[in-house]
């Protein structure tokens, strides 16, 4: 099988991210720093995106990383203690894995590590998307939040994987154990192990995944953002209402709601835009698009192009709709049904 030994790695990372990450949130050590953008950010994402990286180039140093942050803001906040800090803490408390990933000791280390993740992305060559904590806000609210990576390879998406720290393994069962991995291999297919579960290769500790192909819209369950500016909650009501989809939808932070539809836990994502001009992020969606994909599912903008993850570090396209293969073709219907076959009136529900 091909990306065995990537999609391997990829797990011992993202669960050192999540162990790590989880700590943070744990201890109430995650206050945010704004950055000039006017989002948030914290130690533990720079944690762990010195982590990740610092991780893929012990063990392929040729390949190149998307990822959201830099080290200006460690630099300027004199926050390399802090961070250095923690990272210690999960590299002795993940021991067994110090040989395949290595280890920071200082501060040069970590600020490379993190400035690492400039690629611009594109259509050539081994390009890994990182998000190390995606979905910030519900992060800092103790709430949902992910540890994402995905390898594109000349533009397509072979291996993601997503650490869930906070998600039950099921929404819907009461005492449900808490924390997952969810894993994707092109043509390989979806599955999850506990976050607590030794990875000893990529499927040992894990199992198939599938989300509900059989379910029609009487049976739908939704999952959208929490953030109003994130998604249109406007648009997604009326969505949900033409479609007559009885069920009220589950609100979450980050990627997990990708992992809600793979595990069979929903059987939509919308993610409707809010303003005309902005232009998804990469590592929002790529390993999201992929454990969707393999799960049996179909995702796409919201007007049913498909995503093109090797344009930038951006996606050309606006909004993202993830369904089952059953229910896909009428979202994508009734979407351009209240907002044009090309979004001509997209604006009543967006800014500019």
């Amino acid at each position: 099988m091909s990306f065995v030994k990537e999609a391997y790695i990829a797990q011992l990372a993202v669960k050192r991210a999540s162990l790590l990450t989880k700590r943070i949130a744990d201890e109430h050590l995650q206050r945010g720093i704004e950055k000039k953008d006017k989002s948030p950010v914290t130690i533990g994402d720079f944690a762990a995106q010195a982590v990740i990286i610092h991780s893929i180039l012990k063990n392929f140093p040729e390949d190149l990383i998307v990822g959201e942050e830099d080290s200006s803001l460690i630099k300027s906040q004199h926050l390399e203690p802090k961070i250095l800090k923690k990272i210690d803490w999960v590299q002795k408390s993940d021991s067994v894995s110090n040989d395949k990933l290595g280890v920071i000791t200082n501060a040069e280390e970590l600020c490379l590590a993190v400035d690492k993740g400039n690629s611009k992305g594109g259509h050539k060559g081994r390009i890994w998307a990182l998000d190390p904590i995606d979905g910030t806000s519900g992060f800092l609210r103790g709430a949902q939040y992910a540890v994402c990576l995905a390898l594109i390879v000349d533009g397509v998406v072979q291996v993601g994987v997503v650490g869930c720290p906070h998600l039950p393994h099921s929404l819907y069962e009461k005492d449900s154990k808490i924390g997952g991995i969810y894993t994707a291999v092109k043509g390989q297919g979806a599955y999850f192990q506990d976050l607590a579960a030794a990875v000893t290769s990529p499927y040992d500790s894990s199992h198939p995944i599938h989300l509900h192909n059989d379910y029609d819209f009487s049976k739908a369950r939704v999952v959208e953002g929490v953030e109003k500016g994130h998604s249109s909650h406007e648009l997604q009501s009326l969505i949900e209402s033409k479609l007559k989809i009885a069920q009220p939808p589950v609100r979450l932070d980050s990627q997990v709601k990708y992992c809600a539809v793979a595990n069979g836990d929903a059987e939509i994502y919308l993610r409707l835009p809010t303003s005309l001009s902005y232009r998804e992020k990469i590592w929002d969606h790529a390993s999201g698009w992929l454990l969707v994909h393999e799960s049996g599912g179909i995702v796409t903008d919201i007007f049913g192009n498909k995503l093109d993850f090797g344009s930038g570090r951006t996606l050309n396209s606006q909004g993202v709709i993830a369904a089952t293969a059953t229910l896909h073709p009428e979202i994508i219907k009734t979407v351009k049904d209240l907002v044009g076959e090309h979004g001509q009136m997209l604006y009543r529900f967006c800014s500019a």
